[in-house]
């Protein structure tokens, strides 16, 4: 998976969100419950995980689930 900038812009004092603009063929991850709308032509692909390695296997995904419990993340 290749990375590079992203056009963002960052809205909102107390409750912020950003608004980002992709390019066709980009992509982006974002936390559980995070995305509040889409325009039409954006397709959303769901995983379990960040998406960096799909190897893991089911005992990986549920150590990285623990882990992000731990820290205060979003585990679902």
């Amino acid at each position: 998976m290749n990375s590079h900038e992203i056009e963002y812009k960052l809205y909102g004092d107390d409750m912020q969100f950003v608004e980002i603009e992709l390019d066709p063929g980009e992509s982006t991850i974002a936390e559980a419950g995070a995305m509040m709308m889409q325009e039409d032509g954006i397709e959303m692909e769901t995983i379990f995980g960040d998406g960096a390695s799909s190897d893991k296997g089911l005992f990986g995904k549920l150590l990285g689930a623990g882990k992000r419990i731990l820290t205060g993340e979003s585990y679902l």
